[in-house]
């Protein structure tokens, strides 16, 4: 007789399906999970990275890094012969801190003092890896350049196109005003501040965060033009305050620091510490976080 011959049926075939299914559908958030889990401790090691690259050019030059170098630019001559002078950005922080960050050959094709449309295409547009919170992207992703935002403030500057520049994942405390003149964030323009600056602890002091960038809006100014370009300090910088509390809402377009991490915003604090800021965090508190100098005492949060 035949031997007969042994298969599965439909029905066997579906719930082996649905098995393997349900085993996927359980293992699938662990697994995302897992993979946060390592990216926000690759983005916190960035962060401490940066923080000491600051401290290293501190104990150097005996003051942080500036917000950015300003130049005096000649733009043309008044009616009674003198001339017409404007200020513009050169260099930022993000720049001056390479050499700390290993980044001597990138540093070396910058001419600090002057202004970034007049820098070389390399020097603009290289990436560095550590600038970039794998949470949200890496610098292979933005390896293109910006898209919009990075356009002379002024027309005598350089002819009025768009000058692609690398992107950043982190944005350094200013003051909760917006301003990057003086005040009191950690960073200020042209003269960097001292240690001695921070009478409210260095512990208790916001000194770079991750920047918030609304979605689908990486490289687009004035949340994310390049890291680089000292004429506009929205795309390097941030300001915590009450009117600006932390985010991790895609969907948010305000002009914060902000994540893609669930629930907290990671910080290097001016002590070179790291820590996870909850996104819940009182918007009181966060603005004193921000704030170096005002003298107020900071609650638990």
């Amino acid at each position: 007789m035949p031997r007969s011959r042994r298969g599965f049926t439909l029905i066997e075939l579906l719930v082996v399906i649905a098995i393997i299914s349900t085993l996927i559908g359980m293992l699938l958030p662990a697994v995302q999970k897992a993979r946060e889990a390592a990216s926000r401790a690759s983005c916190a090691n960035n962060l401490k990275q940066l923080g000491l690259a600051v401290h290293s050019y501190e104990s150097a030059l005996g003051r942080l890094p500036p917000s950015r170098l300003m130049q005096s630019v000649v733009i043309g001559t008044n009616p009674d012969g003198t001339e017409q002078v404007y200020t513009t950005g050169a260099a930022t922080w993000a720049v001056l801190v390479l050499p700390q960050m290993e980044q001597d050959n990138l540093y070396r094709t910058w001419t600090p003092t002057q202004f970034y449309y007049k820098q070389s295409q390399t020097a603009r547009t290289t990436n560095v890896r550590s600038y970039f919170c794998p949470s949200r992207r890496t610098a292979a992703d933005a390896q293109a350049g910006t898209i919009s935002g990075d356009v002379p403030s002024h027309p005598a500057i350089a002819p009025t196109a768009h000058y692609p520049g690398a992107m950043a994942d982190y944005a350094v405390a200013i003051d909760r005003g917006g301003s990057d003149l003086g005040g009191g964030g950690a960073f200020q323009l042209n003269v960097g501040t001292r240690i001695t600056d921070f009478p409210d602890g260095t512990s208790t002091t916001f000194l770079i965060g991750e920047k918030h960038i609304p979605a689908n809006r990486n490289g687009y100014g004035w949340w994310d033009c390049s890291t680089y370009n000292g004429d506009f300090h929205p795309c390097w910088a941030r300001a915590g305050s009450r009117l600006n509390p932390p985010t991790t809402n895609p969907n948010d377009t305000g002009w914060k620091f902000g994540s893609r991490h669930t629930g907290v915003v990671l910080f290097c604090f001016a002590d070179g510490h790291v820590e996870n800021v909850p996104e819940a965090i009182d918007p009181g508190v966060f603005e004193l976080l921000n704030q170096r100098n005002d003298g107020l005492v900071i609650p638990g949060y």
